[in-house]
């Protein structure tokens, strides 16, 4: 007994102290990855990056003209993900975003191969079923407020330009769009409704990624177009369909830019029953390098090639495809593609339409947060030379 208490006198309690400390130290921190390599799903070990319960929208990387929705020719930099690096896509940027049922069969004529971006070799999925030209290319469009534009919209590209699959992204509309009829079948429409209270200020972006996330399996291409852009296949002895599978060989083609014309208010004050046959005065094309209104393009991506929405006019693709225009060139800007052609296909701008009607734009807002001004209707009015612009007006309906 006296041994065991002279033992216990001539231990040094302080060192043991010391040491049992950073003992316990160094394995809270074996406990733990510190490693500060982000893993393969992009985020740091330990750490949540994309939010699950709302959190601020970053900044906006001051792309746009704040007076609309028009890029400023000067504003380029390298496609990335608008949103920055705080979140992986702009779909995580709503709060509590939950993925809708699928509402109808996959009848998507890529393959699990097209989806990666890998075709099998020497092997290309067969389009020549003109059963799958149902499905093969569809339109997303972010809309709110817009049952008196969707009709003629709606019906021009079901009816002339083939399209049988429309995703009508609904920005808090009020009636919900999907409480009016269209004049085409209800079977080619699917709407989603966003709750503005959960609402991003770049929504339109998020619509965008949500119409590639959740439907994009079903297509082998989507159009992003908007309400006051109609479609114009220019080639008399081509389709929508026919330009498109004309890149499906080629794999590094993953999306197509379409050239803007952008037409005037042609003098009207109220709303015309029909938009093509009444806005017959158009911007003129600028000449040479000079950046313009019809240098614009917006874009009908490859689902298997979509990466991210950058901007409502341009899309981060996946590494090794690129957007190009009707003649294959390759298009390294934000949004602009100049010279201008429009050989094969064209977009139409009716971007102020009537005077009463674009004070009703002016007062709706846009899914960019970027509302229009009385200083951009003056811009299209008065600012470059105009020109007659009738080769719309012939369709009817």
């Amino acid at each position: 007994m006296q041994s065991a208490v002279t033992i216990f006198k001539c231990v040094n309690w302080r060192t043991v102290l010391i040491w049992s400390t950073c003992l316990l130290v160094v394995h809270f921190l074996l406990s733990f990855d510190i490693n500060t390599q982000p893993k393969e799903d992009g985020n740091f070990p330990g750490v949540h990056t994309t939010p699950t319960t709302g959190g601020p929208v970053p900044e906006s990387p001051k792309l746009f003209d704040p007076q609309n929705d028009i890029i400023a020719a000067d504003a380029y930099v390298e496609p990335s993900p608008v949103l920055g690096d705080q979140y992986d896509s702009p779909l995580d940027a709503i709060p509590n975003r939950k993925k809708p049922p699928s509402v109808y069969p996959t009848t998507s004529v890529i393959d699990d191969a097209a989806n990666a971006n890998e075709w099998p070799e020497d092997e290309i999925p067969d389009t020549n079923d003109p059963a799958d030209d149902e499905e093969y290319v569809a339109i997303c469009l972010a809309a709110k407020d817009q049952s008196h534009d969707l009709p003629e919209w709606l019906t021009h590209h079901y009816h002339h330009i083939g399209i049988r699959r429309f995703y009508i992204m609904d920005d808090g509309s009020n009636p919900a769009l999907s409480s009016f009829e269209y004049g085409i079948p209800k079977s080619a429409l699917t709407f989603h409704y966003q709750d503005p209270a959960t609402r991003t200020a770049w929504q339109q972006l998020a619509f965008y990624s949500e119409c590639n996330s959740w439907y994009g399996s079903n297509h082998t291409w989507i159009a992003y177009i908007d309400t006051d852009e109609f479609l114009e296949i220019t080639a008399p002895n081509e389709t929508l369909v026919s330009i498109l599978k004309g890149f499906d060989p080629d794999k590094t083609v993953g999306a197509l830019g379409v050239n803007w014309k952008t037409h005037t208010s042609a003098g009207i004050l109220t709303r015309p029953e029909s938009a093509r046959k009444s806005f017959t005065t158009c911007m003129s094309d600028p000449v040479g390098e000079v950046h313009g209104d019809n240098t614009h393009i917006k874009s009908i991506v490859r689902t298997s090639s979509f990466a991210a929405s950058y901007n409502p006019h341009k899309f981060t693709l996946i590494e090794g495809t690129m957007t190009v225009g009707e003649h294959g060139d390759v298009i390294n800007t934000d949004a602009f593609r100049n010279p201008i052609t429009r050989d094969r296909i064209a977009l139409h701008h009716y971007v102020v339409k009537s005077k009463e009607e674009y004070e009703e734009k002016m007062h709706r807002g846009n899914a960019m947060s970027q509302p229009k001004s009385k200083e951009f209707w003056d811009h299209v009015e008065n600012d470059e030379p105009l020109e007659e612009c009738t080769e719309m007006a012939r369709f009817s309906p």
